[in-house]
């Protein structure tokens, strides 16, 4: 079938000669073609994301266009008789632009209105946009923090999150589109395409403004800052300026846009070998914190100075406590706490939060993993009215306060952390401070994600193979420590281990499995919707740092040996 799809490909009139002039390259490499053909790019929770290259299975002008006009046609029948438009925005990456205007070429073409970004913008100022514009969709072209050889395709619905809903009605429609069926127009002088830049900046921006919990804060302190080559560098620096703070110092060898991110191993704020070149600007400025925002500005990394004068990396589930903690009492200080306040995180985030928020009187709800359902929830809110939406965040350093965006924001994050470092400056406390002050009052919380990558279809059978094995080998002890709750999200039950009960998991589908230990504790496997891996997350909780630690080290080491232990059945 792979080689079949190939040769359609070699043939096509509708594919172009340079995608056929790097197919040509391979066509004595089966398994490459294997690879390429086996089948078509998928969407996931963040969308269609791959490597960028000619088949069917990779990124590419063919695959962008067809994703594009399955969109149209759903648009098209979803919103009869309506005037349709759609927002358009791209990162650095090689070939964003280009796939943005082939994507805007393509709606045009099927009479959809297109707002199209004049340069590169993060993705939460896409999902602004879609708002602002009162667009039906909205696409961004990116792959967040994936190598360099990597670009994705992420798709928004009409109120601005990430598609969730009609994903699967969407799926179809592109599935079912042939390459003949693919119409686009010309990108000069095409009346269906409006370029924007700097008003809908001004507009955003003056918005996140508004999220301000202490305007009149000291901004004395010092800020390093890198966007690792990305999005990020524009706004996140206008936000803080047009807010008083001074003392903002870039680096500058990863300030600028560079599709190759040449400067790091990986352009991902999680790691903390991305913030290598910052730190030592902050050792050499006397920094109090450092952030660092992914190449689409939609995450945020933080790195605080200690007492000593070092700087330690904090995760996402820290900061996300850190920042819970400050928005809501900050919001209880000035009186301003809802009564019906709410804060939403996933299923694999920190229950630090839920503490937090519980000691405010504030509801935590908790969704499947992909900030879309955080969004979807934030909508239920709005329409129902039933709860006041304050923050949402998931561990993999993603945030969002306000509701004029719906998906997590590095740039309102940002501005948020650099408030709060400021604020308890004042009060002589370092963010450190703060965070050993929340575990002695919640208990001491301690995460850690590992991805395991499984390329190609020998991958895609071990992690099936994988999740299947833990499936029916439910755990019911690790690290001498009892499991009574076991989640299937894909079966939709919660199994009590103990008596045999079952429950039915309000949530859509999704393969993932949840062990919930008696303390609190817990262990989720998840295939990843956009990469070849599998996540494993864990979350201990302990009565101090060592007590969490050696726990943590005794789960990962079992949990480790089962996984090496299962075998593909053919």
């Amino acid at each position: 079938m792979s080689r079949e799809k190939y040769e359609m490909w070699l043939d096509s009139p509708y594919v172009d000669d340079i995608l056929k002039e790097e197919l040509k390259l391979i066509e004595n490499d089966d398994h490459e073609i294997e690879d390429r053909f086996y089948r078509e790019l998928e969407f996931g929770t963040g969308g269609m994301r791959g490597k960028i290259g000619a088949g069917s299975n990779r990124i590419n002008i063919v695959t962008v266009a067809k994703a594009t006009q399955g969109i149209s046609n759903f648009l098209k029948e979803k919103y009869k008789d309506e005037e349709i438009s759609a927002a358009i925005a791209y990162d650095s990456r090689y070939m964003s632009k280009e796939f943005a205007e082939k994507a805007a070429c393509v709606f045009a073409a099927n009479n959809i209105n297109v707002y199209l970004f004049e340069g590169l913008r993060p993705t939460p100022e896409l999902s602004y946009a879609v708002r602002h514009f009162k667009c039906k969709a909205g696409v961004v072209i990116t792959a967040s923090h994936n190598p360099s050889d990597y670009n994705g395709y992420k798709v928004y619905d009409q109120y601005g999150g990430q598609v969730v809903e009609d994903a699967d009605v969407i799926i179809s429609s592109i599935e079912k589109v042939m390459l003949r069926d693919i119409i686009c127009s010309d990108l000069e002088n095409n009346e269906k395409i409006t370029v924007i830049g700097n008003d809908v900046d001004t507009s955003y921006i003056d918005e996140i403004k508004k999220l301000s919990l202490n305007s009149d804060v000291e901004k004395d302190i010092k800020v390093v800052y890198t966007p690792l080559h990305g999005t990020g560098n524009m706004l996140v620096r206008r936000v803080l300026a047009e807010l008083g703070y001074k003392n903002i110092f870039v680096v500058k060898e990863q300030e600028n846009p560079d599709p190759e991110f040449s400067t790091v191993k990986s352009p991902n704020p999680e790691e903390i070998s991305s913030f290598e070149m910052a730190i030592k600007k902050a050792q050499e400025s006397d920094a109090d914190i450092i952030l660092g925002t992914d190449p689409d500005c939609d995450r945020v990394g933080l790195v605080v100075k200690n007492a000593e004068g070092d700087y330690e990396p904090l995760n996402g589930n820290q900061t996300g406590a850190l920042l819970i903690n400050y928005v809501l009492g900050s919001l209880k200080e000035k009186d301003k706490l809802p009564h019906n306040g709410a804060v939403v995180n996933t299923i694999v985030t920190s229950e630090i939060g839920r503490a937090i928020a519980e000691k405010y009187n504030v509801s935590t709800f908790n969704t499947l993993t992909g900030f879309k359902y955080i969004a979807e929830l934030m909508q239920n809110f709005e329409e129902t009215r039933d709860h006041s939406f304050l923050f949402g965040y998931e561990e993999s350093y993603g945030y969002l306060a306000g509701t004029f965006v719906r998906d997590k924001d590095a740039v309102i994050a940002s501005m948020l952390i650099c408030e709060m470092s400021a604020y308890y400056k004042t009060k002589g406390k370092l963010l450190l401070d703060i965070l050993q002050d929340i575990y002695e009052e919640h208990g001491y919380y301690i995460e850690e994600t590992i991805s395991l990558s499984f390329a190609g279809l020998t991958g895609l059978n071990k992690m099936r193979a994988i999740m299947d094995d833990f499936r029916e080998n439910k755990l019911r002890i690790l690290a001498g420590k009892n499991i009574p709750y076991f989640y299937d999200y894909k079966l939709g039950i919660v199994l009590n281990l103990t008596n045999g009960n079952v429950e039915k998991l309000n949530y859509p589908k999704s393969d993932v499995l949840k062990f919930l230990f008696e303390d609190g504790s817990w262990l989720v496997l998840r295939p990843s919707g956009t990469e070849p891996k599998l996540k494993i997350y864990f979350s201990i909780k302990g009565v101090n740092k060592i007590d969490s630690m050696n726990v943590l080290k005794r789960v990962k080491e079992e949990v480790l040996n089962l996984i090496d232990r299962v075998q593909i059945h053919s």
